[in-house]
């Protein structure tokens, strides 16, 4: 009896002890002094961003450098957090689809895309949706980033977590859930690097890239996107695959940058398609190895995975296996 009152007071106090070290986090993640913040229920992982400036776009020099990369100063005027990975399945499904949904009927080439199933959600070579052969899909890859989403659902997502998060007081004054401005994501991608990776590489040896970003070629037996974080190689604030595995989309609609400094940019108001960044898993074709000199190559597989590389696509994109998003938590915008 004494024992098992003892094992019921031991559970209490480790229930008491939880919660008051989740209220610790909450009350420093909303005063913004907490380096990491897990939002609960989802389990979506997240490192603090700080305030500062740095210099977008690349230099003139930068090997597979695009003219509208154009170098400027910007400032970030306040700190925000960053999710450490890109949003996957798993969580989009967690907080986006009905608890009773049947993920069985995912299997299929003919499931609802549109309605957010991911193109790669089941995808061993040889079957599944994304590489045909049988309509029979693998396992579920639901630790893969969330894509085959547009940029409208995407917002649709960060939304709601602003407002189970705002109702349950877990979100600083003026903050919500949302979607990186471009700038945002150029500067968390830096992390105070100024080289067109944010990790010391060689551009010209996938071997090398490999260590932090998922870029393949259409020869590979796991072409696609692949479990979030698997490289186990972050940049200098603790985020991972900001370089290849799926896009991810911007808050901004594209155009040329402005001219002079900025302050906290967000873009053009209006336009007709929205900034993407960070490159895909979608890389050098079978046999570029062979073909091309390591220069070549660069240019087949890295133009889109460096820091400073921009690209856009219309919001209503619904359909490609290539395009993923990361959020924030920051001032509204």
């Amino acid at each position: 009896m004494i024992s098992n009152r003892l094992s019921v007071i031991s559970l209490v106090l480790a229930v008491i002890v939880a919660q008051s070290a989740l209220a610790g986090d909450v009350t420093q993640m909303r005063s913004l002094n907490a380096k990491d913040w897990t939002v609960p229920d989802i389990e979506l992982k997240m490192k603090l961003i700080p305030a500062g400036s740095f210099t977008m776009g690349s230099p003139q020099d930068e090997k597979c450098r695009r003219v509208d990369e154009v170098q400027h100063q910007v400032e970030i005027s306040n700190p925000f957090y960053m999710g450490v990975y890109e949003v996957t399945q798993r969580e989009f499904y967690r907080l986006m689809m009905p608890p009773d949904y049947d993920y069985e009927i995912w299997k299929f080439k003919r499931g609802p895309i549109h309605d957010g199933a991911a193109f790669c959600y089941r995808y061993p070579m040889g079957g599944g949706l994304i590489n045909g052969g049988r309509a029979l899909g693998g396992d579920r890859t639901d630790l893969n980033p969330m894509e085959c989403v547009t940029w409208g659902r995407a917002r649709e997502f960060c939304a709601k977590l602003t407002e189970i998060e705002s109702k349950a007081g877990r979100l600083p004054d003026g903050y919500v859930y949302r979607l990186p401005t471009e700038a945002e994501w150029e500067y968390a991608c830096r992390a105070g690097t100024e080289s067109p990776y944010n990790v010391e590489c060689d551009f010209s040896d996938l071997g090398s890239i490999h260590k932090f970003a998922w870029v393949t070629h259409y020869s590979d037996t796991s072409f696609g996107t692949h479990p979030v974080g698997e490289h186990r190689k972050s940049n200098e604030w603790g985020l991972f695959d900001m370089h290849g595995n799926v896009y991810e989309w911007c808050l901004d609609w594209y155009a040329p940058y402005p001219a002079g400094k900025a302050k906290d940019p967000t873009g053009p108001a209006e336009g007709t398609e929205k900034v993407i960044r960070g490159g895909c898993f979608a890389g050098v074709h079978k046999g570029d190895k062979k073909r091309h000199s390591p220069e070549d190559l660069s240019q087949q597989v890295h133009p889109f995975l460096r820091s400073a590389s921009r690209y856009s696509v219309p919001p209503e994109m619904n359909c490609y296996a290539i395009l993923g998003f990361r959020v924030v938590m920051g001032v509204a915008r």
